[in-house]
């Protein structure tokens, strides 16, 4: 930007601007070059007009000089024809926003010595920062987690100051701005454009951040609504729902799951938070900064060491120590990492620093985190020893299955690669280890995705890689340091090796361009030469002037001839000493090199050190984290395998058991076809597998009896015929009715299975295409084959996104998805396809799949994290829990279930009310309330 080059003082005095430092909605801040201390803050040029006045009442009140820990204007700026541009401030050292040292998350990379105790003298210090301000007559206003920064050494720092509300001269210059989350109840909503803030309005932001670190980042206001419907957060705010109030009647919100509750800390703090964030607080009962300075200095006296954890310190009036409940409750989250123990002391000879960097132990690489693990011999829980298991139901159907398939191999009724694949798969699903049954349980899942979680920290984290290249260049370091000496006595040599050319180079140094009289070389072309640092005979070579624009070879070529004129003059004295500045030169060189290798030396030394203790402590703290979730892991097995088919061992022989046994007896009671017992076929021409040539008609019956089938009389019997009645066909001749013209019809009413279709409303008749005639053969009871045409049903269930493929008949797969379409569109949950039903899925107001609760979702629009919760008309599960749906109720708007959640052992009764509406869902239910976004799959 152009502006950026012409910002000067009131003094006019320039002022140079360096790197830009930030950008934000009203302007941009840079550095000042040769102002180490100082920043600049210049605005855009709509917000240069309305902040001017304001910046130098600020700035004519002096009230910079009275507040050291919030960052007032020194000095406006201006440009071009003294137009307001900005004005100078001081430089924030090495602080941080507050939310990056008060989120667990952020903390253990950019804080990662800080414990319980920073957070505590930090809340202290940000209290004393608006203390100070107070004291100036302005009010901060926008007080908010962005606008302050604070550091390791738990100093807090205010910014943003130019928009304090300010008076000045009977004048008021109002802040404008708020964030909600910040922001008092009674100012909730409204205008904050020309809204007079008071001291009592700073109190709410205060508590919201001093609350935000001493529960680390949890927001006062955000809970679980107890009540209907949602609660946002700015909501809760303007209606006085503190979510860890005593009087729940009241807010009708609980904190939310895990979290520390008021009981963790002293009383006269629990009071001082009641009094901040309930209904009194509007009429000035909120603590102010000074009292929370006194509350929190008294707090800090009751802090005491977790016996478990050296990195946790909690007050002593708590029942236990709430960090570790949080690591236990939450797999793989750590509240405080484990202090880090660097010496930073670095010795003053450099023979005992060398060996100091040298010294610090190799981690060597990280040992897999399983081998590490104990062995553990878990006892199954008492309750768990002969309940059913979970995944036995698929055990026992898969089971059946083997059966049947070992049975039909046996008779032979179907091809035997079939009844082998299908007692392949039978085994595949019976066999199957119950642990993967259970991966997707809400215990079971948390422990492995935390153990997977912390697995991958522990490769990382616990990777020796960057110590490695830390000693690596240190020891590069300490041999070129080491070869110091040798370079010098090299480049000493080299002096004394040129020192003919040292000579000559002197010799032509005397000679300068401007005395010279070359031809064709005047004025102007020695000032040409001299601008690019050609000023004697010396400098002068064809490469150096050839790159020098209008200058040719044959400038050139007299240029290099008064050269060689004046080399011929040259006298070479071999007495003569080398010029004592050349050796000062090397000598210098290699002084300064020698220091800053030093210098390079000790941080390496404590960056060695720091990686050291970092990799150590993560080994150490992630090792320690997974023993405990492996012990649980471990248990989780042990109940798993108490349970009825819980081991593979015992599913593998009871499967293999029963399969035999069905092949076994299926052949001892079987009077299938063989050599002896089965008559010869007389040949056919035709096809002993073709349909008769007349129509057969099916059609059911009235209520549950089965459907009556119309044979014709011309059937093929060989391949027809089941094997149990062949005895018969051998022992009674049969009996062949013929007409001249025409064959006679037998009308059988043959028993059939029960379809595989769901019940029809009104019956529907079948009738296959007209097959050729098949030679006359003995009429006999069969099952003649049906051919069926797709339903149109079931094309509209693939439409509405129910089913995923158009088959020809109704499967298990294509009953689910019918069921999933009546309780979608609020019919009776069951598999029937009645005359209602069927109407419904031609409506074109039926509720598509895409429309409904059933799919994937996520707490963000963009799915960035993938699917966190997966709802079906059985069950809704995330990672953390599970709720089964027992009935769904009748609802005016969305839908209605009833049935139970759990969350690791709690386990309670829910009603949950789902509403769609474009691609989010809203969930509400007792426990509270939330909005997820569809993951489009």
């Amino acid at each position: 930007m152009s502006r950026l080059k012409s910002i000067f003082d009131q003094q006019r005095k320039p002022v140079p601007l360096g790197k830009l430092l930030g950008r934000g909605g009203e302007g941009a801040v840079f550095e000042i070059i040769g102002e180490p201390d100082l920043v600049a803050k210049i605005y855009h040029p709509d917000k240069a007009r309305e902040r001017e006045q304001k910046i130098a009442a600020m700035v004519a009140s002096g009230i910079q000089t009275k507040v050291s820990n919030a960052a007032f204007p020194l000095s406006p700026l201006y440009e071009g024809a003294g137009t307001f541009a900005g004005f100078t401030m001081h430089r924030i050292g090495k602080q941080k926003p507050v939310h990056e040292l008060y989120s667990p998350a952020s903390r253990r990379n950019e804080f990662p010595n800080a414990d319980y105790r920073l957070l505590l003298r930090t809340a202290q210090n940000i209290a004393r920062a608006v203390a100070a301000v107070h004291s100036t007559g302005c009010v901060i206003g926008d007080l908010n987690h962005s606008g302050i920064l604070v550091g390791a050494d738990a100093t807090a720092t205010l910014i943003d100051c130019d928009s304090f509300q300010f008076s000045a001269n009977g004048k008021t210059f109002y802040c404008a701005v708020g964030v909600p989350d910040y922001t008092p109840p009674e100012l909730q909503g409204r205008s904050l454009e020309n809204k007079n803030r008071t001291p009592n309005h700073d109190a709410f932001g205060l508590g919201v951040a001093i609350f935000s670190l001493l529960f680390l980042g949890r927001h006062p206001f955000a809970g679980r609504y107890l009540g209907r419907g949602d609660m946002p957060e700015e909501r809760a705010i303007a209606e006085y729902r503190f979510a860890y109030s005593s009087d729940r009647s009241r807010t009708q919100t609980e904190p939310p799951p895990f979290a520390p509750t008021l009981s963790y800390i002293p009383g006269e703090l629990a009071v001082a938070f009641e009094a901040c964030f309930g209904p009194g607080g509007a009429n000035g009962a909120r603590p102010k900064s000074a009292d929370w300075i006194s509350l929190l200095q008294r707090a800090e006296t009751q802090l005491i060491k977790c016996s478990a954890s050296a990195a946790h310190f909690y007050f002593s009036p708590a029942p236990n120590c709430p960090w570790c409940g949080l690591e236990k409750a939450i797999p793989g989250f750590i509240a405080f990492p484990s202090p880090l123990d660097i010496n930073t002391a670095t010795p003053l000879d450099l023979g005992q620093l060398i060996a100091a960097i040298r010294g610090v132990t190799d981690l060597g690489t990280a040992p897999s985190l399983h081998s590490t693990m104990p062995a553990v011999q878990s006892t199954p829980s008492v309750q768990n020893k002969g309940v059913l298991d979970s995944s036995s139901g698929q055990f026992v159907l898969a089971t059946l299955g083997g059966a049947v398939s070992a049975v039909l191999l046996r008779l032979g009724y179907v091809p035997p690669l079939i009844s082998l694949g299908a007692l392949a798969a039978s085994g595949y699903f019976a066999l199957r280890n119950p642990k993967q049954l259970h991966a997707k349980g809400p215990r079971s899942h948390q422990l492995k995705q935390a153990w997977d979680q912390i697995d991958q920290r522990y490769r990382t984290e616990g990777d020796a890689s960057r110590f490695n290249e830390a000693r690596r260049q240190s020891e590069l370091k300490i041999r070129e340091y080491n070869e110091l000496p040798n370079e010098e006595a090299r480049r000493l040599a080299d002096l004394s090796r040129r020192q003919r050319e040292l000579q000559l180079r002197y010799f032509l140094e005397r000679f300068s361009l401007v005395n010279a009289k070359i031809k064709s070389v005047g004025s102007a072309r020695k000032a040409t030469l001299r601008s690019h640092g050609i000023d004697t005979a010396a400098d002068i070579s064809r490469q150096r002037i050839e790159n020098i624009p209008g200058f040719g070879p044959a400038t050139a070529g007299l240029l290099l001839s008064w050269r060689s004129d004046l080399e011929r003059r040259f006298v070479f004295n071999p007495s003569q000493p080398i010029n004592p500045s050349d050796v000062a030169q090397v000598k210098s060189d290699i002084a300064q090199r020698r220091i800053t290798l030093e210098a390079a030396l000790k941080a390496d030394l404590i960056a060695i050190r720091t990686a050291a203790a970092e990799i150590g402590r993560s080994r150490t703290d992630l090792t320690n984290r997974a023993r405990a979730i492996w012990v649980e892991f471990k248990q989780a097995e042990a109940d798993e395998k108490a349970r009825v088919f819980g081991d593979v061992a015992a599913r593998r022989w009871v499967f293999g058991v029963i399969c035999f046994a069905a092949f076994i007896v299926a052949g001892v009671n079987s009077s299938g076809p063989s050599a002896a017992s089965v008559p010869p076929t007389p040949p056919s021409p035709r096809s002993t597998t073709s349909a008769p040539s007349a129509t057969p008609t099916i059609s059911k019956a009235s209520g549950s009896s089965p459907p009556i089938v119309n044979l014709p009389s011309k059937m093929s019997t060989q391949a027809a015929v089941p094997p149990q009645l062949w005895d018969s066909a051998q022992q009674t001749p049969p009996r062949i009715d013929r007409l001249p013209q025409e064959a006679p019809k037998i009308n059988l009413q043959a028993p059939a299975a029960p379809p595989v279709v769901p019940p029809l409303d009104p019956p529907r008749e079948v009738k296959p295409p007209p097959q050729p005639l098949a030679e006359a053969n003995p009429s006999v009871a069969q099952s003649v084959p049906t051919v069926t045409t797709p339903d149109p049903a079931l094309g509209r269930l693939k439409d509405l996104g129910f089913t995923s493929a158009i088959d020809s008949s109704w499967t298990a797969t294509t009953l689910n998805g019918l069921r999933e379409f009546k309780i979608v569109n609020h019919l009776p949950p069951d598999s029937r396809l009645d005359a209602i039903t069927t109407q419904t899925l031609q409506s074109p107001q039926a509720i598509a799949r895409n429309r409904s609760f059933l799919g994937g979702w996520a707490t963000d629009a963009t799915c960035t994290q993938g699917t966190q919760l997966t709802i079906s008309v059985q069950e809704a599960r995330t990672e953390g829990g599970v709720c089964t749906f027992d009935a769904f109720l009748p609802s005016r708007s969305g839908w209605a279930v009833r049935g139970h959640c759990q969350v690791g052992a709690d386990r309670w009764p829910a009603t949950i009310n789902f509403a769609v509406s474009g691609l989010a869902l809203s969930w509400s239910s007792a426990k509270g309330n939330a909005t997820y976004y569809r993951c489009r799959q």
